[in-house]
């Protein structure tokens, strides 16, 4: 039955991953800039690097889910420091000076946009409280029970595989739109993306306060 058990423990956590991966975060806006700056193909790499530390804050979360108990209060700290980095992407976009079309020398970056990603998402402080609830919460349930480490390598994979899934369909519908995107945004663009980041960040922190 462990094989079961690994398959259920994947797709269990790509889902769940999936999901918490929606709400608005560094990666995801990097991945969209990403898109209308570059191409889909920049975005995507970008978005992949973006999901690898879910494997490092997950595994972590599995030796540490008894422990829960002693970071109470600390997703409060991990808030704010989310909105200051939103705030200081906000702010690079709003200063970022307009471009239409493909980045010159783009053959020489992409080689970086997955150590970019990874940077963005290594900076995202709720994924480790994130997973350390959830596997705490569906350990209560028992939802995952088998000790295996097998299982429970399936489930950190599954977290990547979520992630990544999402900013793949993220980094297509944005590359797709993009000429639309232009029409509505002009040059203008980035200062409307910043702007909407900045005002993400303000509401995060009106709610936090």
């Amino acid at each position: 039955m462990i094989a079961y058990d690994i398959i259920e423990a994947f797709f269990l956590a790509t889902a769940i991953s999936f999901v918490g991966s929606v709400q608005l975060g560094p990666v995801n806006f990097g991945t969209i800039q990403r898109a209308l700056n570059k191409n889909k193909k920049s975005a995507i790499l970008f978005g992949f690097g973006g999901s690898l530390p879910e494997l490092l804050y997950c595994g972590l979360a599995f030796g540490g889910s008894n422990l829960l108990s002693r970071f109470e209060g600390i997703e409060v700290y991990l808030k704010y420091v989310t909105t200051g980095i939103l705030f200081v992407f906000g702010m690079y976009l709003m200063l970022q000076k307009p471009s239409r079309g493909e980045m010159k020398n783009l053959s020489e970056s992409k080689g970086k946009e997955v150590w970019l990603g990874m940077t963005f998402g290594l900076l995202n402080p709720q994924l480790f409280p994130y997973w350390l609830f959830i596997i705490t919460l569906l350990r209560s349930h028992s939802l995952i029970t088998n000790p295996s480490w097998f299982v429970q390598g399936a489930f950190v994979v599954g977290t990547a595989a979520g992630a990544f899934l999402l900013q793949y369909i993220v980094a297509v519908i944005t590359s797709n739109k993009r000429e639309f995107l232009y029409e509505k945004l002009t040059i203008n663009y980035n200062k409307v993306l910043g702007g909407v980041i900045l005002a993400v960040a303000l509401i995060t922190l009106v709610i936090n306060l």
